[in-house]
């Protein structure tokens, strides 16, 4: 199968000015097991990098699941150039935070996207095309204090720190919620 037969197979989920968002699927693993077992990609990952592709097999399965029960979740994205090459996941996961229903927000790239806006880009069309759908459900983010990066993304994208300094209960992260 070419590259182009396999990207017309994916579910688009929404498209912006460079970049596809398309649903995650089973092939998918090659890719995630690149961004997600990178050292660099997950320096301020709790759990480190996948050390193998059952770990990547277990998320990406995780991520098959969330579209298929809540019909929203973590997409693959590509640019418009070239659609077949998966540079990041980014998207929004339904999950219960201090009892409340909210979305967390993720995104995760291959270093070689860094520096680029593509992270920015495709986490506004991710929350573009679910939050009309989900009104009432508000968007956080769990980040390490440490990571300034991807806590410079959150707040170029409207989300604040906790006023009050809160927490994750698990990790320990700090949480960022849109203002």
């Amino acid at each position: 199968m070419t590259a182009t037969e396999q990207q017309s197979r994916r579910t688009v989920v929404t498209v912006s000015e460079r970049l596809v968002l398309t649903r995650p699927q089973e092939d998918d693993l090659e890719a995630v097991f690149a961004i997600h077992g990178d050292p660099e990609t997950n320096r301020y990952n709790p759990h480190g990098p996948h050390r193998d592709r059952a770990q990547s097999r277990e998320m990406l399965a995780g991520f098959v699941a969330d579209w298929e029960r809540d019909g929203v979740g973590y997409c693959a994205v590509s640019t418009r150039a070239e659609p077949a090459e998966i540079i990041g996941f980014t998207g929004l996961y339904l999950h219960t935070l201090d009892g409340e229903r909210v979305f967390n927000l993720y995104y995760r790239y291959r270093p070689s996207a860094w520096g680029l806006g593509y992270a920015t880009e495709a986490s506004r069309a991710a929350m573009a095309e679910a939050l009309p759908r989900f009104p009432d459900v508000p968007v956080t983010a769990l980040i390490h204090a440490d990571n300034l990066p991807s806590r410079r993304l959150a707040e170029r994208l409207g989300l604040v720190p906790d006023p009050d300094g809160r927490t994750d209960p698990q990790e320990g992260r700090l949480i960022h919620r849109k203002a």
